[in-house]
C-alpha cells in the first residue's frame, strides 16, 4: 500500500493524455532516405510533464510490423548495448508541443532488407522477398523516463501504415 501511495504523490510523465503524432510519408522507396517527425502536443488545459532522454532515440521504442500482401513477415533486430540515459524534463503548457525530427533508410543489401533509423541503436532485418504489396505498420511507443512502476505503459503508442516501393528508375535507364 505504501508503494501505491508514494508513486501516486510524485508527478509522472503524461504520455496517456498527450496527443502523439507521427508525421511520415505514406510511401517510402527502397534505398532512398526518408524523414519523419514524432510530435507530442498538449491539447489539454493543464500543464504536462515529460522526461525524455537527451538522445531522443533512447526514449522511443519502434515496433515495426512488416507485411507482404497482409501476411506478417518475421524480422530480426538487435537490442542496443548502451542503456545509459541523460534525461531532461520538459513542461508543456496548453497548446505547446515537442517535435523530434528523424531520418531513416530501408535498404536492399544482398538478400536482406534493412531498416535503419539514424541514431537509433537497432536495425531491423527481413529477408528480401518478392512482394506485390509490402507495407510497414510503422509504430512504436514513448518510453517514459519518470514512470509509475505499476504503469503498463498502454496508450503511449503511435502508429501509421506506410507502403514500400522499389525504385524502378535505375531499371528504366
Amino acid at each position: 500500500m505504501t508503494i501505491i501511495f508514494l508513486s501516486s504523490c510524485i508527478r509522472q510523465d503524461d504520455f496517456y493524455s498527450v496527443t502523439k503524432i507521427i508525421d511520415i510519408q505514406d510511401t517510402i522507396v527502397v534505398n532512398k532516405p526518408f524523414d519523419f517527425r514524432l510530435i507530442l502536443r498538449n491539447d489539454s488545459l493543464n500543464e504536462m510533464k515529460f522526461t525524455i532522454d537527451d538522445t531522443v532515440q533512447k526514449s522511443v521504442f519502434f515496433n515495426l510490423d512488416f507485411k507482404c500482401n497482409d501476411q506478417f513477415i518475421k524480422y530480426d533486430v538487435e537490442n542496443p548495448k548502451n542503456k545509459r540515459h541523460d534525461y531532461q524534463k520538459y513542461f508543456l503548457n496548453s497548446g505547446d508541443s515537442l517535435t523530434y525530427q528523424f531520418s531513416g533508410l530501408l535498404r536492399q543489401l544482398n538478400n536482406e532488407l534493412q531498416l535503419e533509423i539514424k541514431g537509433y541503436k537497432r536495425t531491423y532485418y527481413i529477408d528480401s522477398i518478392s512482394c506485390d504489396h509490402l507495407t510497414i505498420d510503422f509504430g512504436g511507443m514513448w518510453l517514459s523516463g519518470d514512470f509509475n512502476p505499476l504503469d503498463a505503459m498502454e496508450g503511449y503508442n503511435f502508429r501509421k501504415k506506410i507502403f514500400v516501393r522499389r525504385d524502378t528508375t535505375k531499371a528504366d535507364k
